[in-house]
């Protein structure tokens, strides 16, 4: 993993544009806020579950966020089962690196490198690898495992993360931040932002935004 370890040391040593260091983790908008709305899907985005369903929750992440991991790996099982896996919901992921972003931006760029249908893997693993990660600082190893998830080898990494790649995924943030997206997680149901106050997304949270909308069905 040579060179993965040799371009994570360069991404400390070269300065990012100031809107990407803005994307922290918390930064919910202010109460007074009306809720934003953007496009519920878009080609290249990530997703998970059927492109019929009926209602599509946007998400914005970071692989960095801890709020991103607790709601993906405590809260997103219970709401995959209710709403995702009985076709009712498509989920759609959108990248929004926060601190550390350079480190953030390879693990998006390291997800987005496998398989659309591995990608949800590499999430789950670099999520639930945030305990190895955070405590040392070890970031080569939790982004390899990452990677590793979702069937890369570490010459498959080694040839996804280029200036090209991030440049990329700077273009992907430079749009979440123009959409007025200000931290993770931030969701949105059928474009329209939800839950922006609140600090629990947890199935009964969404409850009462999504059921309204099957009501009928």
């Amino acid at each position: 993993m040579g060179r993965l370890a040799w371009f994570l040391a360069a991404l400390f040593t070269v300065a990012f544009t100031p809107v990407l260091a803005a994307a922290q983790t918390p930064a919910p908008p202010a109460p007074a806020a009306a809720p934003l709305t953007v496009e519920p899907y878009r080609p290249d985005d990530r997703t998970l579950g059927s492109a019929t369903a009926p209602v599509t929750l946007t998400a914005y992440i970071s692989t960095t966020c801890s709020h991103c991991a607790h709601w993906h790996v405590v809260d997103l099982p219970a709401f995959k089962t209710k709403y995702i896996d009985t076709g009712l919901v498509r989920l759609v992921y959108r990248d929004l690196p926060t601190s550390p972003v350079r480190i953030a931006m390879v693990g998006t760029a390291i997800a987005r490198c496998a398989p659309a249908e591995r990608y949800e893997a590499v999430l789950d693993a670099l999520y639930r690898g945030q305990a190895r990660f955070f405590p040392e600082w070890e970031a080569n190893g939790w982004l390899v495992a990452g990677g590793e998830a979702g069937g890369l080898t570490p010459e498959t990494m080694n040839a996804c993360i280029t200036p090209e790649s991030m440049a990329e995924v700077e273009a992907r943030v430079d749009r979440s931040m123009a959409e007025g997206i200000a931290g993770t997680p931030t969701f949105f149901v059928n474009g329209r932002q939800v839950l922006q106050d609140s600090r629990t997304f947890d199935v009964a949270a969404f409850d009462a935004v999504i059921q309204p909308l099957l009501a009928g069905r």
